[in-house]
């Protein structure tokens, strides 16, 4: 507000609306009447989209709009419901205070925390509300003592007019819920109490203070919840889901409360005014609510304010020196390259997803090829590179989903993959699907897969840091905000976030900032792996049978457990001894060569026919081979006793022949 209407003190305030543009009849008339025209300019979620863009407002216009829009009410209010100071690099470069600077400019009266306002820490929080001259409203916000952490829970203001004076008082909280979508060191010590019995505490509390119109603030998953539970807070201004809202509810004591949310990233701004009526005796007789909105489509009505644009020219001056400070450094270049990181993994899809890794613990990390927009070459790398590689502004959510789902979006970015390279290998800029962003860079992870498999069963192996993929299990994923709603992965879009951390740029930094050692760590691993490209690591003989004995060991097809096939046919695995047991080694499975072959004892007649006539001709060659064999072998073993010559059989013939006429003559003679 401009500060020569304000009038600050502690008090309690009292709201009621009726139906928008419409009078509602508080008593009856009596005398005469006083008339005091409110002007509110509300925004929420503006993550520093203070930069005039396509759907953007900026900051210039903004102001302008902020200006006309007070410059004829009796009492004007500049309110922001949350995620203002947080999102972009203009910001997060020099932690919010080029934000500060323009919300002073712009004339925010009040606001209340979002969840992403806490990024840079719960007393940088402070320092840039006494930046932006901003009055903050978050009570629910408690110390360990149960103090609140702000030091202001309400602000109220009056202004008198024809003799009457009428009093509008504000308040503000936060969801309890999101204290975990902020990297917990920044809210450490805090506590977000529940809202609604916050809110109610706060109404009584200000309506004894004799306050006439209650507005209150909120950061929240669902606002109308809250204010269907609430009595007397008629005007509900609120942040966080990022939607345009602009709705009433009942509340418990029948009365009505007002809904409104002004979109996200300043493409619309509530321009509202509230016409309350009070007569001659001071009591409230009526109220009347009427809100525009102007988006950015229309926005241009307005001029650009020249004190603003002066100050961005300042900001952006300022920050080209920032974008020079070095970080970290890279032992090799870092591929961002828009084709490379579409056709296959980069190094640099690997830096950014350990990045994520590192800002959330999670198990596992995703980045779109999309998000990536940017080269970082050898050597030191500085702030400026960072912003070029992570321009938007996006911030790390984590969700959960169970190893089957981990699965099935590996099998979704396999095939865009897959898609990509028929376009990469044809020439064709024109042929790369529309969902060739959506292709994913990992970490956390290693996979083999074989591109050439059948869709939907291209993933062969999964590691999830050291363990197998067990698909009943629930894993916690990291991902940026924009990824995580991704139509072409269900599975993330339909998981709830679990977490809301850094911007993606403020993670890569923090990456950078652990050492040289630690980016070369990220550089020698690979999470995608071609089954083509497969170390090796763990190989086995696949089949006994076909290895065969040598003097060196034994030998077979070398087979790869991860790829499941033969790496190299007929390779020397080892140099142990065979170990021969009932004829078989027990560590190849050859037999044992000394031992005869059992064919070779079976009587040829037991042979059966094989109706092959060539077949049978190669067994009786065969047989013929083996009887001659079996004679040859007799025939050089004389010294064992089993060949006689000829010579010897005639000699024992003539001297067994002497024998038996000695014997038979004895025989006659007796």
């Amino acid at each position: 507000m401009h500060r020569r209407f304000k009038n600050l003190s502690c008090g309690a305030l009292a709201v009621l609306l009726c139906l928008q543009g419409m009078p509602f009849e508080v008593s009856a008339d009596s005398g005469e009447d006083t008339t005091f025209q409110i002007k509110i300019a509300h925004t929420n979620d503006i993550h520093a989209r203070v930069s005039e863009e396509k759907g953007i407002i900026g900051a210039e216009r903004l102001k302008t709009m902020i200006d006309a829009w007070s410059s004829d009410g009796d009492m004007d209010l500049v309110v922001d419901s949350g995620d203002l100071f947080h999102g972009q690099p203009i910001a997060t470069l020099v932690k919010g205070e080029s934000i500060a600077k323009i919300a002073q400019l712009l004339g925010y009266d009040v606001m209340t925390a979002g969840n992403h306002d806490w990024s840079y820490g719960k007393d940088r929080l402070k320092e840039l509300c006494d930046m932006a001259g901003v009055q903050m409203l978050c009570g629910n916000v408690k110390t360990e003592n149960q103090d609140p952490f702000f030091e202001q829970e309400y602000y109220v203001e009056e202004v008198s007019k024809n003799g009457e004076t009428l009093k509008v008082g504000m308040f503000g909280e936060i969801d309890p819920e999101l204290y975990h979508s902020t990297t917990p060191a920044n809210v450490e010590g805090l506590t977000f109490t529940d809202s609604v019995a916050y809110a109610k505490q706060a109404v009584e509390q200000l309506k004894e203070e004799g306050c006439d119109i209650v507005i209150g603030l909120a950061h929240t998953n669902d606002p109308q919840e809250i204010a269907a539970q609430v009595d007397d807070v008629n005007l509900w201004l609120c942040g966080h889901e990022h939607v345009d809202r602009n709705t009433t509810v009942l509340t418990p004591n029948g009365g009505t409360a007002y809904v409104v949310e002004s979109g996200y990233y300043l493409n619309e701004v509530s321009l509202m005014e509230l016409d309350c009526t009070l007569d001659e005796n001071g009591e409230l007789k009526e109220v009347a609510f009427e809100r525009q909105v102007v988006t950015a489509e229309n926005a241009d009505t307005y001029e650009k304010d020249a004190s603003v644009t002066a100050l961005l020219e300042d900001i952006n001056q300022e920050q080209e020196e920032v974008l020079k400070t070095v970080v970290g450094k890279t032992p090799e270049d870092l591929d961002g390259d828009w084709y490379h990181l579409r056709i296959d993994e980069t190094n640099l899809g690997r830096v950014v997803a350990d990045a994520y890794l590192l800002a959330t613990g999670a198990d596992a990390a995703f980045e779109n090829a999309g998000g990536i927009r940017a080269s970082v070459a050898a050597g030191s790398v500085t702030y400026g590179d960072i912003i070029g590689v992570s321009p938007y502004g996006n911030y790390i959510v984590t969700k959960q989903i169970t190893g089957k789902e981990l699965l099935e979006i590996l099998e979704t970015s396999i095939e865009i993959q897959r898609q990509c390279i028929e376009a990469y290998e044809r020439g064709e800029d024109d042929a790369w699907p529309s969902s060739s962003g959506s292709y994913l860079q990992f970490g956390g992870i290693e996979v083999l897969y074989d591109l050439a498999g059948p869709e939907g069963n291209r993933v062969l192996k999964v590691t999830v840091g050291e363990k197998p993929l067990d698909e009943k299990q629930v894993y916690t994923v990291a991902t940026n905000n924009y990824a995580a709603v991704s139509g072409y992965y269900p599975q993330l879009a339909n998981a709830g976030e679990i977490g809301q951390f850094c911007a993606c740029d403020e993670a890569l930094v923090a990456y950078f900032k652990q050492g040289e050692e630690a980016v070369a760590k990220t550089l020698d691993a690979s999470a995608m792996i071609p089954v083509e490209n497969c170390p090796h690591k763990d190989t086995e003989i696949r089949d006994g049978k076909e290895a065969t004995c040598t003097e060196e060991g034994y030998t077979g097809d070398t087979w790869c457990k991860d790829c499941e096939k033969v790496v190299e046919p007929g390779k020397t695995i080892d140099k142990k001894e065979h170990q021969y047991e009932q004829g078989k080694c027990t560590v190849c499975g050859i037999k044992d060569p000394t031992q005869k072959q059992e064919e070779e004892k079976k009587p040829e007649e037991n042979k059966k026919p094989t109706g092959n006539k060539e077949q049978e001709k190669k067994q009786d060659t065969t047989k013929t081979t083996q009887k001659k064999t079996n004679t040859d072998k007799k025939a050089d073993n004389a010294k064992t006793g089993d060949a006689n010559h000829p010579e010897a059989y005639v000699l024992l013939l003539l001297l067994s022949g002497i024998v038996l006429t000695v014997n038979w003559k004895k025989r006659k003679s007796v």
